[in-house]
C-alpha cells in the first residue's frame, strides 16, 4: 500500500534530450508491519522480493475495451453481435478494427462474419505479419477468394492501431480492387496505406448469408486460414469496429460505452455486442512496468512509522548497468549460433595458449625449432572487432589444437578463419585434419591450404596418410583471392562427405571455387594447424599478420553471406532490425513500430554498451527507444510513425484544459542552421546551411546568424549525412512559439472527461491546442510528446507532458487534400489588398505558379496565408505568373489590409521527409 503520491516519469525529460532513458517511478509503501523488508523472514513476503523484484502500478478507470488474455490460441474469446441484415454489405466493403494485439507478426484472426457451411461471408486476419482480407462471393469455402497486403505491418507489442480493408467490387475497368490501412481511429479521415494497392480481374462480391459478425475468434468455423487451413485466434485487445457499404456506416461499435465487468452493450448503430467465451470487459491501465532495484527501509524519529521508499526502473536501466562494451557484432553472432568448436583468438596480452569459447581443449603453440609465438592481443581485424593475435613480420610460427569427437556433422561441415594484413609476400598455411587413426583401415586425411602472397592465391592440397604411407593430391590454384592487404578478410573451407567427399572454398562471404577430394572420404575435423611464415613456402611473411574467430561448424553453420554480414558490423542493416536483433542476442526483446522501408540503414556496428548501441540506432532513425507501458520489453518508435499524424487529444486553451504553469518559450535554444553531419568511419561528411530566411545564418534583422552544430552519425554511406545534416536543418530552424510543458489536471472534471484519450497518449503521439491567447498568434499548434511525468495520489492527480513543435514533422502526400499540394517556391502580393477584398492580385517569382480554376478545377478550394491571415482560395484566373486569386477572409478569425510585396503562401506548410 502506497503512503505517498506515485510518480511516474517516462521518454525524453525535456526538449532538448536525445538519449533514451528508463521510465522512472518513485513511491512510499507503508511498513509498518515490516512486510517489504525482504531480508524479515516473518514478512508474508520473505523469499518473494528483492532487487530487480518485477513491478506494476496502474489504476481502473475509464471506458472498457475487450480483453483476449488466453495465451492458449485454442480458446474461444471474442465479443460478438448477432445474424441481422444490417450486417450485409452488397456494395462496395470498408472494415476498419481498432485494436492492440500482442505480437502484430503473428497469425491470428481479427474480425470475421462465418458460420459452416453455406454462410461464409468474409474474415479479416493477420498470416505471418501481414493483412490478409478474404471473402466469399458464394458463400461456402469453395468460392474463397483473398487478398493478402504486399507489405507486412510493423508495430510494436501492444500498440493499438486501427487496421483498414476495403474492397472495391468493381473498379470500373473490368476488375476489383483491395486496399490495407493503418490509422489511429475507426473515424480518421485520412490512413497510411500498408503497401501497394491489388487490383485483380473480374467484378466481384461479399456474400449477404445469415452469420453473426465477430471479433477475435470464430465460434464455429476454423478453417479460416488463406489456405483452408488453421488461423489461431487474436490475443491482445480490441476497442472498436466500423463496417461501410458503399460509403454507408451499417457497424459502429466502440467499447468504450459498455460497463467495465459487463457481458453486453449496444453500439452506435443500434446493435447489441456480448462478450463471447473467455473474454473481458476492463479498464484495468498498467501506467508502467518495471523492477525494484532496492527496499531501503526508513523510520521517523519516533521508530513508529515505517516505511520503504522504492524508485522501480524500466528495463533500460537494468540494461545499461555495468562498463563493459557489447561484444563484436561477429562474436555474438558466432556465440548465438553455438558453433562445434571456435578459438576466437582474443587472448589478452599474457596468454601463452588461445582459450576455446565453446569449452574446449586450448589452441596451443606446437613445439618446433626456430618458431616465434604470435603478439596476443597485437592484431586488428578491424576497428569494430576485438584485437587478435598478431603473426609478427619475418617470423615463422602457428598455434594447433586438437577438436573434440561429434556423434555427427550432418551432411557438410564448415571450418572459418578471419584475417587481414600481410602484403606481398605473405605465406603461411592452414591445415584442416580429420579424426581418421592413420591407419591402414582408417586413413587420416587433411587439407592443406597454403597462403601465397606474392602470387595472391591460395593452395589447396590434399594429403592423406596410413600405417607405413602417405600421398597427396594437388586440387586447385585459387587465383586473384585478395586476402592479403590491411581489410578485413573472411575464409571459409566446407567440406561435403560421402565416398567421394567435395570441398567449397568461400572468400570474403562469397563462393570462390569447389572441387572433389578425388576418390578420398574425408571425416569431420579432428585437429587443425594454422602457420604463418613458413620460408620454405613463399619466403617469410613482410608485415604483421591478424588472426582471428577460427571456427569449426556442423552442417547448421550459418552462410557464409551471413557471416561476413556479422563481421562487417551489418552495415546497411535497417536502424529498426538492428534494434530487434540487439536486444535478442543479449536475451531482451525489442520491437519496433514504423515501416521498414523508410527506416534508415545503419553504418558498421562498433563495441559500446548495449543500451548505447540501441540509442544509436534510435537516434539515426529519429525516433524514440523506450520500454513498453505493460511489459519488461524495449519499444521503437520510428520517424515514419510521426509523421502527419491525427491529433491524440485536441486541447482548447479558452475551455481551461490546461492547467498552470503554461509557458510558453519563443528562444534560440533549438537553432542550427548550419550542421554537419559525418558518418561513423566515413570521409566525405554532409553539410546543410539556410542561406536566407527568418532563422538563416544572415546577420540580424535577416537572419539571426550562425548556429552551427557538428554531429557523427552511424550511417550506411555518405548520401544519409546528407539527409541527415537537412533533417537537422529543418528540425532546428523552427520558427514557431515552443510550448514545452503541458499539464493536465485530472481532478479537473473538464479534463477528466477525456481520460480515455489522455491515458493512450505516449511518446510521440500529437497534441493539437487550440484557442490560444491572442498574442500566441490565431493559429492552432501541434506538439509532439517527447516524454511525461505523471503523479497521482490523494491529493491530486497530474500528467505534464514534455514536448517539442509538431508542426516540423508535416510532410506531402500524394492524392491527400490537405498535404497533397506543393508551394510555388515564392510568391508575394502584386499589389496592396483591402481589408475587404475578395479578389487578391499574385506574383510568382519561384519556379512553378499556381494552378488555375479552369485548367485545375478539381483542385479547389484551398488555403493560402499572408500577413498572419488565412484566406479560403475558391478560383484563381491566369496562366502566367501574375494571377488573380478570388478568396474567403479572415479563416483563422483574422482579417486585415495587406502591403503589396508581401509574401503569400500555402497556409499549411509540407516538408520532404527524411
Amino acid at each position: 500500500m502506497s503512503t505517498s503520491p506515485v510518480s511516474v516519469t517516462r521518454g525524453l525529460s525535456s526538449e532538448s534530450s536525445s538519449s533514451a532513458q528508463p521510465t522512472a517511478c518513485t513511491c512510499d509503501l507503508d511498513s509498518r508491519d515490516n512486510r517489504y523488508a525482504p531480508r524479515n523472514p516473518m514478512s508474508p513476503l520473505y523469499g518473494k522480493i528483492g532487487r530487480n523484484t518485477p513491478f506494476r502500478w496502474g489504476y481502473t478507470v475509464g471506458g472498457p475495451w475487450a480483453e483476449f488474455a488466453s495465451p492458449d490460441p485454442m480458446v474461444y474469446q471474442s465479443v460478438f453481435v448477432s445474424d441481422t441484415a444490417v450486417l450485409d454489405v452488397a456494395g462496395d466493403f470498408d472494415l476498419r478494427v481498432d485494436l492492440a494485439l500482442e505480437d502484430w507478426s503473428a497469425s491470428q484472426l481479427l474480425a470475421m462474419r462465418t458460420v459452416p457451411s453455406a454462410n461464409y461471408c468474409w474474415v479479416l486476419m493477420i498470416d505471418d505479419g501481414f493483412l490478409v482480407l478474404q471473402w466469399y462471393p458464394g458463400g461456402n469455402a469453395g468460392t474463397r477468394t483473398y487478398r493478402v497486403a504486399t507489405e507486412a505491418i510493423k508495430a510494436y507489442h501492444g500498440q493499438r492501431l486501427t487496421v483498414r480493408a476495403t474492397l472495391d467490387v468493381d473498379n470500373g475497368a473490368g476488375g476489383h480492387d483491395v486496399r490495407f490501412y493503418t490509422g489511429r481511429t475507426v473515424d480518421d479521415e485520412e490512413w497510411h496505406l500498408v503497401g501497394a494497392p491489388i487490383t485483380a480481374a473480374g467484378t466481384t462480391s461479399v456474400f449477404t448469408g445469415s452469420a453473426y459478425m465477430e471479433i477475435g475468434a470464430a465460434f464455429s468455423a476454423l478453417a479460416l486460414g488463406p489456405d483452408g487451413g488453421y488461423i489461431a485466434n487474436m490475443r491482445g485487445r480490441a476497442y472498436g469496429l466500423k463496417l461501410l457499404d458503399n460509403g454507408t456506416v451499417k457497424v459502429n461499435m466502440t467499447t468504450a460505452t459498455a460497463t467495465p465487468g459487463g457481458t453486453s452493450w449496444v453500439d452506435k448503430t443500434g446493435l447489441t455486442w456480448t462478450r463471447g467465451g473467455s473474454s473481458a470487459l476492463t479498464n484495468r491501465h498498467v501506467r508502467m512496468s518495471g523492477e525494484v532495484p532496492a527496499w531501503p527501509p526508513t523510520r521517523d524519529l519516533s521508530g513508529q512509522d515505517n516505511y520503504v521508499s522504492i524508485a522501480p526502473s524500466g528495463i533500460l536501466r537494468r540494461m545499461g548497468a555495468g562498463t563493459k562494451p557489447q561484444d563484436s557484432a561477429l562474436r555474438r553472432f558466432i556465440k548465438t549460433l553455438a558453433p562445434l568448436e571456435c578459438w576466437p583468438l582474443t587472448d589478452g596480452p599474457d596468454s601463452k595458449a588461445a582459450k576455446s569459447m565453446v569449452g574446449g581443449r586450448d589452441m596451443v603453440q606446437p613445439y618446433q625449432a626456430d618458431t616465434v609465438a604470435p603478439e596476443w592481443g597485437g592484431g586488428r581485424l578491424a576497428d569494430w572487432v576485438e584485437p587478435v593475435i598478431a603473426a609478427k613480420a619475418e617470423t615463422i610460427g602457428g598455434l594447433q589444437a586438437s577438436v573434440r569427437r561429434v556423434a555427427s556433422v550432418g551432411a557438410s561441415w564448415s571450418v572459418d578463419l578471419f584475417l587481414s594484413g600481410g602484403g606481398r609476400p605473405a605465406s603461411g598455411q592452414f591445415v584442416i585434419t580429420d579424426v581418421g587413426a592413420g591407419t591402414d583401415a582408417d586413413n587420416q586425411v587433411n587439407v592443406q591450404i597454403v597462403f601465397s602472397g606474392n602470387l595472391n592465391q591460395l593452395t589447396l592440397i590434399r594429403n592423406s596418410y596410413s600405417s607405413d604411407s602417405s600421398s597427396s593430391t594437388f586440387l586447385a590454384s585459387v587465383a586473384d583471392v585478395g586476402i592479403y592487404d590491411d581489410r578485413p578478410h573472411h575464409m571459409r573451407l566446407t567440406i561435403e562427405p560421402g565416398a567421394t567427399s567435395f570441398w567449397t572454398l568461400y572468400i570474403d562471404g562469397q563462393y570462390k571455387q569447389a572441387g572433389s577430394l578425388s576418390g578420398i572420404r574425408m571425416k569431420p575435423v579432428g585437429r587443425i594447424l594454422l602457420g604463418w611464415g613458413y620460408a620454405t613456402i613463399s619466403g617469410a611473411t613482410a608485415t604483421d599478420r591478424s588472426f582471428g574467430y577460427l571456427t569449426y561448424w556442423n552442417s547448421s553453420a550459418p552462410s557464409p553471406a551471413s557471416i561476413w554480414n556479422a563481421y562487417m558490423g551489418y552495415q546497411g542493416e535497417r536502424a529498426g532490425d538492428r534494434i530487434e536483433r540487439l536486444a535478442s542476442e543479449s536475451g531482451y526483446v525489442a520491437t519496433v513500430a514504423g515501416d521498414a522501408v523508410y527506416q534508415q540503414r545503419m553504418g558498421i556496428q562498433d563495441r559500446a554498451q548495449l543500451v548505447d548501441l540501441l540509442d544509436e540506432a534510435n537516434r539515426t532513425n529519429f525516433g524514440y527507444l523506450l520500454e513498453a507501458r505493460d511489459r519488461s520489453e524495449v519499444i521503437h518508435r520510428g520517424q515514419s510513425t510521426l509523421w502527419n499524424q491525427a491529433p491524440a487529444l485536441t486541447l482548447d486553451y479558452s475551455a481551461g484544459l490546461i492547467g498552470a504553469p503554461f509557458k510558453p518559450v519563443d528562444d534560440d535554444k533549438l537553432t542550427e542552421n548550419d550542421v554537419s553531419v559525418k558518418r561513423q568511419y566515413g570521409s566525405v561528411p554532409g553539410r546543410q546551411v539556410l542561406e536566407e530566411g527568418e532563422l538563416s545564418v544572415l546577420d540580424p534583422p535577416n537572419g539571426v546568424g550562425r548556429y552551427d552544430h557538428e554531429y557523427t552519425y552511424s550511417l550506411f554511406n555518405d548520401d544519409q549525412a546528407d539527409q541527415v545534416a537537412r533533417m537537422r536543418l529543418h528540425l532546428g530552424t523552427y520558427a514557431g512559439v515552443r510550448y514545452t510543458r503541458l499539464t493536465l489536471n485530472l481532478a479537473n472534471e473538464r479534463v477528466f472527461a477525456m481520460i480515455d484519450a489522455i491515458l493512450r497518449i505516449d511518446v510521440g503521439d500529437l497534441i493539437r491546442l487550440t484557442n490560444l491567447p491572442a498574442d500566441h498568434g490565431p493559429d492552432a499548434v501541434d506538439v509532439l510528446v517527447q516524454g511525461y511525468e505523471e503523479t497521482a495520489g490523494p491529493d491530486g492527480w497530474t500528467i505534464t507532458f514534455n514536448c517539442a513543435p509538431g508542426e516540423p514533422w508535416t510532410t506531402g502526400l500524394v492524392d491527400s487534400l490537405t498535404r497533397g499540394r506543393a508551394d510555388t517556391g515564392g510568391c508575394t502580393l502584386t499589389s496592396a489588398v483591402t481589408a475587404s477584398a475578395t479578389s487578391v492580385p499574385v506574383t510568382t517569382t519561384g519556379e512553378r505558379r499556381w494552378v488555375d480554376s479552369a485548367t485545375y478545377p478539381g483542385d479547389f478550394p484551398f488555403e493560402v496565408r499572408t500577413g498572419g491571415e488565412v484566406m479560403r482560395v475558391t478560383a484563381c484566373t491566369g496562366t502566367g505568373t501574375a494571377q488573380t486569386f478570388t478568396v474567403v477572409r479572415a479563416i483563422n478569425g483574422v482579417q486585415k489590409a495587406h502591403s503589396a510585396g508581401q509574401d503569400i503562401r500555402l497556409a499549411t506548410p509540407v516538408y520532404a521527409a527524411l
